[in-house]
C-alpha cells in the first residue's frame, strides 16, 4: 500500500487531471441517474444507463484483472445464462413445454429458452451489470478518491430523496415515475426503501468522518440523514425501516467495538440508536404499523402472500433445477404454476432475487453468485486503520444487507438498486490488493463497451420510434401498436404486428388476445378461438380477459362462444362475480336473447348471482325467477345474512306479498329478514295492529336524544311555551307527558314537530307510539311508515 506521502502526492496529481475527476463523478453518479430514471425499470431508462456505461468503457476500460478465480466465476455465470440458447432436445424436457406445444399448438423455438429473443435482452442486461461490477472493483483508487466517490454517490441519493419529498408534497411526480403512493422513482416502494436505507448507512459514515476531523460539513450530513429518514417513512416500506435500523446498529456497533472501545463512545452509539428508534416511533405512523408489532404472537408466516408465492416457485424449479427456464421467462411460465398463491394479481416475479435467479438460470448460477461474492469479500479485509476503515465497513454492511434483502425482494433485478449495491460493494475493497495490469482485459471491455453502447442506444431509439426490433422493447411496441390498430379498426395491421411480436415472445398472452380480437373482426373464427384459448391459458387469473372475449363474440352473434367465455369470467371473478354478472346481463339484454336466457338460468341457480338478476326484473317474471331460486335452495342455506336481507327486500318490493306471508309461516326463521314485506301485506288486509307490532319487534332501534335536565312537567311546559322550536325541550316534555299518562298531550307535542318538514325523523316515530297507546293501529302504522321513509 502506498504510504501517506505517496497517497497525498498521487491524490494531488490525479485531481490535476480533469478526466480523472470526471471519471469519479461518472462512477459515483451513474447509479443515481439510473434510480432517477424510474429506477431503470423501463427499457428506455435502462438503455440510457447501458449506453452511458458502454461509452465509458470505450473511453476508460478496466486496466486491471480481478484475478483468475473471479474471472472464471464471472465467465461461468455468463455461460450458465448462454445455456438457454442450446437446443432443448439436449436437456430435460419439462411438462409445461409439452403442454404449450401439444395442447395449445404454440410454435416454440428449438432452444431451451422458449423465448430466446427475450432471453437475449436479459442476457445483455446481465453483461452490463457484470461490466459495472468489474469497473467499480478494478479501480485503482487512492483513499481520498474512494471517499470522494462515496460522498458524491451519497449526496446524489440524498438529493433524490429531497426531490421525492418535494414532489410528494406537491402531489405530483415526473412523468417517468410510476408508483401507487406517488412517492419515489421506483414502481415498487420496497426498492425505493432499499435505496434510501442503504444510503442512510453511508450518511452515518460520511458524517462521522467529518465530525471526527472537526469539519463543519457534518451538519450537512445531519440534515441529509433527517431527509433520508423522512423519505423512508413517507415511502411506507418496511424494507427501508428494517435496513435503516439494522444497518445503523451494525455499523455503529462495529465502529464502537472495533474502532473506539471507550465507554463514552459506546454510550454515544447507544444514545443515537435510542434516538433513532424514538424518532421512528413518534413519526413512523402507518409505516411502522405495517410491522404488526402488536400481533407478533399470532402471526402466521405461512399465510403471507410472499411465502405462498415461494411454494409455487419451488414447483416450477423442480422441472428445471440445473439450467433453469432461461432469462426473461419467469412471468409468462409461472402464471400456469400458481396454486397456493392464486389470487387476482398477476405475479411478475417470485418475490425473491435468489429464487428468481434459481428459476431462470438454475442452482449452479446461485452457487456461482455466492462463490463470487465470497471471493470479493476476501478482498475487503483487512479492515484496519488508515484504509478508509469506517467507510469500507459501511459499504460492506450495505452490500451484505442488500444481498439478504434479496431473499424476500427483487431489488437485485432493478437497474437502479443493483448498480447502487454493486458500487458500494466495489468501494468496500481493500485497495492494497494487487491487481495485475491486463491488456487483454482492456481490449475485452472496450469491445463490451461498443456492444453496450449500440444495445443501449438501440433500446432508446426503438422505444422512442416504436420500432419492431427483436427483444423486449419490440414486444412492448408490438402490444402498443396492436392496441392502436384495433382501436382504428385496422385489423389486418393488428394481425401482422402481433404475429411479429409472437415470434419473439410466443408466451405473451396480450399478443394472442389482441390478435384474436382482430381475427374475430375479420371472421376468422377458428383462428380467433385458438388465440383466445391460448390467451386464457397463459393468463389464468384475470376475469377481464374472458369477459372481453365474451363481449367480442356477443357482438358477432355467437351466443354459445359468448356464454362459454363468460362462464369462465364468472369462475375467475371471485368476490367480483355479482358486479361482473350484472354487466353481462346489461350487455346481453341489448344484443342477444339467447345469451340472456343462459344468464337467467345461471342467475336462479347461484345464490351470489341471484341478487343482481332479481334486481333487474319485476312482476310475473320476478315471481317465476324467485320460484326457481327457492326450488334450487328451499331453505336458503347457501345465502349469507346480507344476501338474505337483500333477497327479502326485493321480494317485499316486487314479489307476491301473499306468497311471502305464507313462506314466513312455513319458515319462521325467515321473519327477521322478511318482516317488512309481511307487515305491508298485513296492512293491506287492514290488520294494522299486526303490521305495527312487526315494526316494533324487528325494526331497527331508533336513536333518541338523552334526557339530562330532570325538570318537572310544569317546568318543561313553561320552557316549551318559551321555546316551541327547541327539539330537546320538546322531546323531554313528550317523555314527561307519556310517563304521566297524558297521551293526548304527548301526541300533540309529537305532532307539533312531526308535521314540520325539517324536524328530526324520530318525532314521527314518537307520534306512532302515541297512536299505538291509543290503539289506533292504522294511524300508528301510517305514522311509522312516514318515519321509515324519512329515516332512509
Amino acid at each position: 500500500m502506498p504510504n501517506s506521502t505517496h497517497e497525498g502526492s498521487s491524490h494531488e496529481r490525479h485531481n490535476a487531471t480533469p478526466g480523472r475527476g470526471l471519471s469519479h463523478a461518472f462512477i459515483a453518479l451513474l447509479p443515481v441517474l439510473a434510480c432517477f430514471l424510474g429506477g431503470g425499470t423501463q427499457k428506455w431508462g435502462e438503455g440510457i444507463v447501458v449506453a452511458l456505461l458502454g461509452l465509458y468503457l470505450l473511453a476508460n476500460p478496466p486496466r486491471f484483472s480481478l484475478g483468475l478465480a473471479l474471472n472464471l466465476v464471472l465467465l461461468a455465470l455468463l455461460i450458465s445464462a448462454v445455456v438457454a440458447f442450446l437446443p432443448a432436445s439436449w436437456l430435460f424436457q419439462p411438462s409445461w413445454r409439452a403442454s404449450y406445444v401439444n395442447d395449445l399448438g404454440i410454435s416454440l423455438p428449438t432452444t431451451l429458452s422458449p423465448q430466446p429473443s427475450m432471453t437475449l435482452t436479459c442476457l445483455l442486461s446481465l453483461v452490463a451489470g457484470l461490466s459495472w461490477l468489474y469497473v467499480v472493483c478494478a479501480q485503482q483508487l487512492e483513499l481520498r478518491e474512494a471517499r470522494l466517490q462515496l460522498r458524491l454517490f451519497t449526496a446524489g441519493v440524498v438529493v433524490l430523496a429531497a426531490i421525492s419529498i418535494l414532489f410528494w408534497l406537491r402531489h405530483g411526480s415526473p412523468p417517468f415515475w410510476h408508483n401507487e403512493r406517488n412517492f419515489g422513482p421506483f414502481p415498487n416502494r420496497n426498492q425505493t426503501g432499499n435505496l434510501f436505507g442503504l444510503t442512510a448507512i453511508m450518511i452515518l459514515a460520511c458524517g462521522q468522518d467529518d465530525l471526527r476531523k472537526g469539519r463543519k460539513r457534518w451538519i450537512f450530513w445531519g440534515v441529509a440523514l433527517s431527509l433520508t429518514i423522512a423519505a423512508i417513512i413517507l415511502n411506507f416500506s418496511r424494507a427501508g425501516i428494517g435496513i435503516l435500523v439494522v444497518g445503523s446498529a451494525l455499523w455503529l456497533g462495529a465502529f464502537s467495538l472495533c474502532c473506539q472501545r471507550s465507554p463514552s463512545r459506546i454510550a454515544l452509539v447507544v444514545s443515537f440508536l435510542l434516538l433513532l428508534l424514538t424518532v421512528l416511533l413518534l413519526f413512523g405512523g402507518q409505516t411502522l404499523e405495517r410491522f404488526h408489532l402488536h400481533n407478533l404472537g399470532s402471526a402466521d408466516i405461512s399465510n403471507d402472500f410472499r411465502w405462498r408465492i415461494f411454494s409455487d416457485v419451488f414447483q416450477l424449479i423442480r422441472d428445471s433445477p440445473w439450467v433453469g427456464i432461461g432469462l426473461g421467462n419467469f412471468e409468462d411460465i409461472f402464471a400456469t404454476f400458481r396454486a397456493a398463491s392464486y389470487s387476482d394479481r398477476r405475479a411478475i416475479h417470485p418475490e425473491s432475487d435468489w429464487l428468481w435467479l434459481w428459476t431462470e438460470l438454475g442452482w449452479v448460477a446461485v452457487v456461482l453468485i455466492i462463490v463470487g461474492f465470497v471471493l470479493i469479500l476476501r478482498k475487503v479485509f483487512p479492515l484496519r486503520e488508515g484504509t478508509n476503515q469506517r467507510y469500507r465497513l459501511a459499504t460492506l454492511i450495505a452490500a451484505i444487507l442488500f444481498a439478504l434483502h434479496g431473499l424476500v425482494d427483487v431489488s437485485g433485478h432493478r437497474v437502479g438498486t443493483s448498480f447502487a449495491a454493486i458500487f458500494l460493494l466495489g468501494l468496500s475493497l481493500h485497495r492494497a490488493h494487487s491487481f495485475k495490469p491486463s491488456r487483454s482485459i482492456s481490449i475485452l471491455f472496450r469491445l463490451v463497451g461498443l456492444i453496450l453502447l449500440v444495445v443501449g442506444s438501440s433500446w432508446v431509439v426503438a422505444w422512442r420510434g416504436q420500432k419492431l426490433w427483436p427483444g423486449s422493447v419490440g414486444v412492448t411496441n408490438a402490444k402498443q401498436l396492436a392496441t392502436i390498430a384495433n382501436r382504428e379498426r385496422n385489423f389486418t395491421e393488428t394481425i401482422a404486428v402481433t404475429t411479429t411480436g409472437l415470434k419473439w415472445a410466443p408466451l405473451d398472452w396480450e399478443l394472442y388476445f389482441s390478435r384474436a380480437v382482430a381475427e374475430a373482426e375479420l371472421k376468422q373464427t377458428d383462428n380467433a378461438l385458438a388465440d383466445f384459448r391460448r390467451a386464457r391459458f397463459l393468463e389464468p387469473i384475470s376475469y377481464e380477459l374472458p369477459l372481453a372475449e365474451g363481449n367480442v363474440w356477443l357482438s358477432y352473434q355467437q351466443p354459445v362462444l359468448a356464454t362459454t367465455a363468460w362462464r369462465e369470467a364468472l369462475r375467475r371473478a371471485g368476490p367480483e362475480r355479482a358486479g361482473v354478472f350484472s354487466s353481462m346481463l346489461s350487455k346481453a339484454s341489448l344484443r342477444s336473447s339467447a345469451v340472456s336466457s343462459v344468464l337467467a338460468e345461471l342467475g336462479v341457480s347461484r345464490h351470489d348471482l341471484a341478487l343482481p338478476y332479481l334486481a333487474r326484473i319485476s312482476g310475473a317474471e320476478f315471481n317465476r325467477a324467485l320460484k326457481k331460486v327457492l326450488e334450487n335452495d328451499p331453505d336458503l342455506h347457501s345465502f349469507s345474512e346480507t344476501e338474505k336481507l337483500a333477497l327479502f327486500a326485493f321480494w317485499s318490493e316486487r314479489g307476491d306479498a301473499a306468497e311471502l306471508s305464507r313462506a314466513t309461516t312455513q319458515h319462521p326463521d325467515w321473519l327477521p329478514y322478511a318482516w317488512f314485506g309481511v307487515a305491508k301485506y298485513d296492512a293491506g288486509k287492514n290488520d294494522f295492529r299486526a303490521a305495527y307490532e312487526l315494526t316494533q319487534r324487528y325494526g331497527e332501534p331508533v336513536a333518541l336524544p338523552r334526557i339530562a335536565s330532570g325538570a318537572s312537567l310544569q317546568q318543561l311546559e313553561s320552557r316549551f311555551r318559551a321555546a316551541p322550536d327547541n327539539y330537546a325541550v320538546g322531546y323531554e316534555l313528550y317523555r314527561a307527558q307519556m310517563q304521566s299518562g297524558r297521551i293526548d298531550d304527548a301526541l300533540n307535542t309529537a305532532r307539533h314537530f312531526s308535521e314540520r318538514a325539517n324536524s328530526p325523523a324520530y318525532f314521527r316515530y314518537l307520534e306512532a307510539q302515541c297512536w299505538a297507546e291509543k290503539q289506533n293501529w292504522e294511524r300508528a302504522w301510517n305514522a311509522w311508515l312516514v318515519f321509515h321513509s324519512a329515516a332512509k
